[in-house]
């Protein structure tokens, strides 16, 4: 076992040089997109939405996406203009998890590392320092795999610790996820496809997603849904999803609804309209039956809105309206976060008991400070863990070292 793992250490080692030189000199083009899209496999890790021009990239978020020679992505840059973004106030994807991540090909593994604005490697979705991806003859993925920073192997956001993929005659896909024992595990959260297939349309996103037997037969879930399936606009924008049972009649999803249509303004969300299986508006997981985003220049989500099935503002299950941030006047740092009612009063998230969180930054854009505070805009303890505020501390690299807890009267917050 000793040796196993010194093999992993040595490997993630040679991997993470390679990719930092590969990354320097072998760029051979560039392209740039809009938008992150949403989907539901690390299958396939990169792909953009809505393409747009070197020049256009420079006045809002973007994905910077480098091919080498053999036109295989070995970086991806998730920015604001030419500067790295980071992921903050509801900004953020599935698979694309770091403001940089480098792709190194050794034989046939690929493997992605992931780094923050200031060059640091950095671990995403908990432990996770590296994915690599395993390779059939063909160059298809077959398998994924995470380790930590000490190489030893660890689980991603939803406790899977390996994919596995297989390629099947028509095109299709299946996947398993298994956790640490070898079980297969849920999609993700509330999401109880097991073994899924999944299919592609024409511009290379997924189409259909299949919950399936170990015969490959359509299975229902406990509220009968066995489909999902996609759709995407012509610039790669997601347009909307529909969740279907066995025998491809509409119903009701993890969410409870049987779908969703999304409405654009060219690169920006607008709304998001929950219906039933009658296409009629259905009440979201989240209490609402409409969400309404509004987007400043660069891109960033500066509201969401919560609304019935007329679009009027309505108090959802956590007990607010309007989730509001607020950004840096170069649109590149979040300043603070903010929770109405559908009035536009001041009112405090169920779970938290928050009303206002500010963040405190240094020249460098930092956090030095987190502070949550009450309708009376003073430091109040948060109602799940006892929190007031938060301290940070960083190296000389400007890597995170310490996070110091503090109650509203200044006390430390031990293991809360």
């Amino acid at each position: 076992m000793k040796s196993t793992k010194t093999m992993v250490l040595v490997f993630v080692a040679l991997v993470s040089n390679l990719g930092h030189a590969q990354q320097i000199k072998d760029v051979h083009r560039s392209e740039y997109y809009a938008l992150l899209p949403f989907w539901e496999s690390p299958y396939q890790p990169v792909k953009g939405a809505y393409p747009i021009t070197e020049e256009e990239a420079l006045g809002r978020i973007n994905l910077k996406v480098d091919y080498n020679a053999n036109n295989q992505i070995i970086a991806t840059h998730v920015r604001i203009g030419e500067e790295y973004k980071e992921f903050e106030g509801r900004f953020g994807n599935l698979n694309i998890n770091a403001p940089l991540t480098k792709i190194a090909y050794v034989q046939n593994k690929e493997v992605h590392s992931f780094f923050d604005r200031f060059g640091n490697q950095i671990s995403i979705m908990g432990n996770v320092y590296n994915k690599t991806y395993e390779k059939d003859a063909l160059g298809r993925n077959i398998a994924l795999v995470f380790v930590d920073a000490k190489g030893e192997p660890t689980s991603d956001w939803f406790g899977v610790i390996r994919y596995q993929w297989i390629h099947q005659p028509d095109g299709s896909l299946v996947e398993e996820r298994l956790d640490s024992t070898g079980k297969i595990v849920p999609l993700r959260g509330d999401f109880q496809f097991l073994r899924t297939r999944m299919t592609f349309n024409e511009q290379g996103y997924f189409g259909t997603l299949e919950n399936i037997d170990s015969n490959g037969n359509l299975v229902s879930t406990d509220n009968g849904a066995a489909v999902f399936k996609y759709y995407y606009d012509i610039h790669g924008r997601f347009d909307r999803w529909e969740v279907f049972d066995v025998h491809w009649n509409p119903a009701i999803g993890p969410s409870h609804t049987a779908g969703e249509q999304n409405s654009w303004n060219k690169y920006d969300l607008e709304d998001i309209v929950f219906f039933d299986k009658h296409k009629n508006p259905a009440t979201h997981w989240s209490g609402a039956e409409r969400w309404h985003f509004e987007t400043d220049a660069f891109g960033n989500k500066t509201m969401l809105e919560f609304q019935d099935g007329e679009g009027n503002p309505k108090n959802a299950n956590s007990g607010y309206a309007k989730y509001v941030t607020e950004w840096t006047e170069d649109g590149r740092h979040l300043i603070s976060e903010t929770y109405l009612d559908k009035e536009g009063a001041n009112t405090i998230h169920k779970v938290s008991g928050v009303h206002r969180v500010e963040y405190v930054r240094n020249s460098l854009g930092l956090i030095m400070e987190k502070q949550y505070l009450g309708t009376d805009k003073k430091l109040v303890n948060r109602k799940d863990n006892g929190v007031a505020f938060e301290k940070m501390n960083y190296d000389a690299n400007h890597v995170l070292i310490t996070t110091e807890l503090f109650d509203a009267d200044g006390d430390r917050v031990q293991n809360p």
